[in-house]
């Protein structure tokens, strides 16, 4: 069984990147955990020293280090690394401790498989919105996560914001869905706002005013629970050209998906 009290607990983040800065900093200003609790490994010694300056955690080049120190080890590494950062770490990995994969496409029983002991593993689906408590991380289950385990995982992803729990074989999809989402959005609310801007809002402004619509509408959805298609009709003026933004926003979608999931049979097929 996990140990429950996050605040105790000590993290390990191999991969010192975007997203790993984004946990980090989340867990230290939101979950109680202080910067000693927290260490940070990678190829690049002038992140790793940016962590350290930044946050005051511990930093190591070598994996082992981290592995070593973690009761819950963030893997924040390249997808086609992982196989190969746990082999060089299962070694010095303690036995109970939660190994989250933030890496896509890479299935838990690849994981399991190159560990030499049955560490429950869990793949979260991360997202940028995680810096604030406003992520949406889908997750999945490895074989080894048990009952008792899920309360502890249920509150560290609460942390970042939202979570569901999904079958492996829809990762890639969601994936595609919440972890490149931010991307579909962005463009729109800077859209916005460079037209707003040239008609005469100051910047900072229009920034804040298309952020909030969107915000707003997402939050409409979800706290009514009603279909777009009925919330849109709540407004009279539509000036949106609906099939080419549809068309726009599934193609990307597909995009990344395919982009995706031929990255998991790359991985598969290099074993």
């Amino acid at each position: 069984m996990l140990n429950l009290d996050i605040k105790n607990l000590k993290f390990a983040f191999l991969g010192a990147g975007i997203i790993a800065g984004v946990f980090i900093e989340r867990l230290l200003k939101s979950g109680g955990v202080k910067p000693e609790q927290i260490f940070a490994t990678d190829i690049r010694k002038d992140r790793l020293e940016e962590l350290n300056h930044q946050f005051g955690i511990q930093v190591s080049p070598d994996n082992r280090d981290g592995a070593g120190f973690a009761g819950v080890l963030f893997l924040a590494i390249p997808p086609n690394a992982v196989k190969s950062v746990l082999s060089e770490v299962r070694s010095a990995l303690r036995s109970d401790a939660l190994v989250v994969s933030l890496a896509a496409a890479v299935p838990t029983s690849l994981m399991e498989g190159v560990l030499e002991n049955p560490n429950p593993v869990l793949r979260v689906i991360p997202n940028t919105p995680s810096l604030i408590g406003r992520g949406m991380n889908p997750h999945c289950l490895g074989r080894h996560v048990k009952r008792e385990d899920l309360p502890f995982i249920a509150s560290l992803l609460a942390l970042f914001g939202e979570t569901i729990r999904i079958d492996e074989s829809l990762m890639n999809v969601a994936t595609a869905l919440t972890a490149v989402g931010p991307t579909y959005i962005f463009p729109v609310i800077r859209a916005l706002t460079e037209e707003a801007v040239r008609m005469g809002l100051s910047e900072q402004d229009a920034q804040f005013a298309a952020a909030q619509t969107v915000s707003g509408a997402a939050q409409l959805v979800l706290e009514t629970g009603k279909d777009p298609e009925v919330l849109k009709a709540m407004i009279s003026t539509q000036t949106l050209n609906e099939a080419e933004a549809h068309a726009l926003f599934s193609a990307a979608f597909q995009t990344a998906c395919d982009k995706i999931s031929s990255a998991e049979k790359k991985l598969a097929a290099a074993g």
